[in-house]
């Protein structure tokens, strides 16, 4: 049988068993100060119990397991929450895509991660990117890291592509003197034939705290995407998590997959 109790029913429940120094015939009693619906997920667990020899401190030891189990499971389930971009009422219900990027860069108190393959070059997200410098300037930002795709320039990269990159990203995108790690994908740089670029879309925010936060979303770090598109995507509280997708990119980074940018002349 599942049981959906709240963990602290069950520690409840087995705080109750472990003052018992016999196995009843009846757990009515047992039971009575709890819910008909925990009654009925509990007797029936307890009855089988005593069926297989089970003494009231072993009954109420599995169920302070249960109740540990219920607890991680919940704790995991709380670390995430949906984000939607689209339409002004659905945000009455839903995380706004662009309230949530604009919150864990605000919030950031040691270092950002941003991963997109469009990048933004409205007045609103160099707004954002200005307050970025302006804060790496500061020292209140120790590191950024900045993985996109070039799309305005793709097609106009001439012989040396990250020479041309470099160039339209420090004046066009990033004119601001504290600069963060920028990367693009290798295979831009390179010339592949095949037509398959950065494409991921990520916000993480102070990946080493224990106030991780990172976002994993369909849109692109831009207003169109951010304010207009229908996207979706999940914001994770949830540590270990964060820094699996901060490992991910840092892996990518020291195999070669991403090419920094040169430094500004």
């Amino acid at each position: 049988m599942s049981l959906t109790l709240p963990a602290q029913t069950l520690r409840a429940v087995a705080t109750d068993l472990r003052r018992l120094n016999y196995t009843p015939t009846s757990w009515h009693g047992l039971l009575a100060n709890h819910s008909e619906s925990i009654r009925k997920q509990l007797e029936p667990l307890l009855v089988e119990m005593v069926r297989e020899g089970a003494h009231p401190r072993l009954m109420a030891l599995m169920l302070d397991r249960l109740a540990d189990a219920q607890e991680v499971l919940q704790r995991e389930r709380n670390a995430w929450s949906f984000v939607w971009s689209g339409p002004d009422p659905l945000h009455a219900k839903t995380a706004d895509t662009f309230a949530t990027v604009d919150q864990l860069i605000g919030e950031a108190r040691s270092s950002l991660l941003i991963a997109t393959y469009n990048i933004g070059l409205s007045s609103e997200f160099r707004s954002l990117f200005a307050s970025i410098a302006e804060r790496l300037d500061q020292g209140r930002l120790k590191r950024v890291d900045l993985f996109f795709h070039p799309k305005q320039i793709e097609n106009d990269l001439g012989s040396s592509p990250i020479a041309s990159i470099s160039k339209w990203f420090h004046q066009e995108v990033w004119p601001w003197p504290a600069k963060p790690h920028a990367y693009v994908d290798r295979r831009l740089v390179i010339g592949s034939a095949e037509r398959c670029y950065q494409h991921a879309k990520v916000v993480i925010a102070d990946a080493a705290l224990p106030e991780a936060k990172a976002l994993v979303t369909s849109a692109n770090f831009s207003e169109t995407a951010q304010r207009h598109n229908f996207e979706a995507g999940w914001l994770t509280t949830s540590t270990p998590r964060v820094q699996d997708i901060s490992k991910q990119f840092a892996l990518a980074v020291e195999q070669g997959l991403f090419q920094p940018l040169e430094n500004a002349n």
